[in-house]
């Protein structure tokens, strides 16, 4: 899938031998995928118990601006609708709200900490009535989001101790039904270096969530209150995990620390519990699924998308989401600031077939996701 102002880098294989290899790989991987399947993953879009979500309604962008009094809310609709300014969360200079958009694009999810507390409260807005719910409970300020594909359910962590001397935490995974307001805990990792919740199966059944420990990344699986460890991801640490819309594929940037190449993109098929070798020869970071295809966009100056028309030979893209219809790319761009190199400069862009634009020239906008574009 091509995006105009982007384009995806080609590479050819180094050797007949890996091109086998690879060949195997996908053979033997939709096998084991079909078998997967039909033990009732919930693949089968048409027998979902939930509709699917009008993806030509989702055509508005949702995102934080810092300001006096906290990070307030916007949306702003691409089809020449206005700007709206919708809640004001707290915020400082040194934390600031974040929040993630609901599949079905009715409603966000925001954690922010209030007053002295170490821990954030949760608040949905509903973008429907333009009202706010606030949740009992705390959570982790910089949890993941993992919402279920149905909408109802959301997915966070709560750790219940601090960190040792080498980072160590207790963390549990706190499910909460943003219709009934009621929490529950259906998983706990402890003494672990990171547990993030990273999305569930297509059917709702299974939560899957990937755990950091001395001994590398895993990928866990919870269902019906049973927990099990699937696969390794890396035998060291990972960042930036994407489940794929389908719940098959899971993306992810391994932290190798190498002298030449220090983040490699790499995708596990949940199936097989295998994860492909990285073809990078430059750092990538950030991953996104294009709709509709099988295949991760990933980020970075060694990344799968590239600009097209740009000044500044160091800029590079980090992938955020697209838009459910695929028209348009969520993305920051990076670029060197004017004589320091080592701080990069960001924006926050929309990128379409035929343009490039900021989602605001204010500056410290953070994008939240695509959200309806009115009730």
């Amino acid at each position: 899938m091509l995006v105009p102002g982007l384009r995806h880098k080609a590479e050819l294989p180094a050797g007949l031998t890996p091109f086998l290899l690879g060949l195997l790989a996908i053979v033997g991987t939709v096998v084991a995928w079909a078998a997967f399947a039909a033990r009732s993953t919930g693949s089968d879009f048409a027998a979902l118990p939930f509709p699917l979500p009008d993806v030509t309604r989702i055509r508005s962008v949702a995102y934080f601006l810092p300001e006096d009094g906290g990070d307030t809310l916007y949306v702003r609709a691409l089809d020449g609708g206005q700007t709206q300014s919708l809640a004001t969360f707290p915020g400082t200079f040194t934390t600031h709200a974040r929040g993630s958009a609901s599949p079905a694009g009715s409603s966000i999810a925001v954690l922010a900490v209030r007053g002295p507390a170490a821990y954030a409260r949760l608040t949905v807005f509903n973008l429907m009535t333009h009202t706010e719910r606030e949740f009992t409970g705390s959570f982790d300020n910089l949890s993941p989001f993992a919402w279920s594909p149905d909408s109802e359910r959301l997915a966070m962590t709560r750790s219940s101790s601090p960190p040792d001397a080498v980072g160590r935490v207790d963390t549990s995974i706190v499910e909460t039904n943003v219709t009934t307001g009621t929490s529950v805990h259906v998983a706990t990792f402890p003494g672990v270096l990171q547990a993030a919740p990273v999305g569930y199966s297509i059917d709702g059944e299974r939560l899957f969530v990937v755990v950091v420990d001395q001994s590398g990344s895993w990928l866990w699986m919870e269902q019906s209150g049973q927990v099990k460890r699937l696969a390794m991801l890396s035998p060291g640490r990972t960042r930036d995990w994407r489940l794929s819309p389908d719940g098959a594929r899971l993306a992810f940037i391994d932290i190798t620390g190498g002298a030449e190449l220090s983040f490699a993109g790499r995708t596990l098929v949940v199936a097989t519990g295998v994860a492909s070798p990285s073809t990078a020869r430059q750092d990538q970071i950030g991953v996104a699924w294009p709709p509709r295809s099988d295949v991760p966009a990933f980020g970075g100056p060694g990344g799968s998308l590239r600009l097209t028309a740009t000044q500044d030979p160091t800029a590079y893209v980090v992938p955020r989401e697209w838009s459910p219809d695929g028209t348009t790319l969520a993305a920051s761009v990076f670029s060197a600031a004017p004589g320091e190199a080592s701080s990069p400069q960001e924006s926050v862009e929309l990128v379409t077939d035929t343009a490039r634009e900021r989602i605001t020239e204010r500056p410290g906008a953070q994008f939240i996701g695509w959200v309806l574009n009115g009730p």
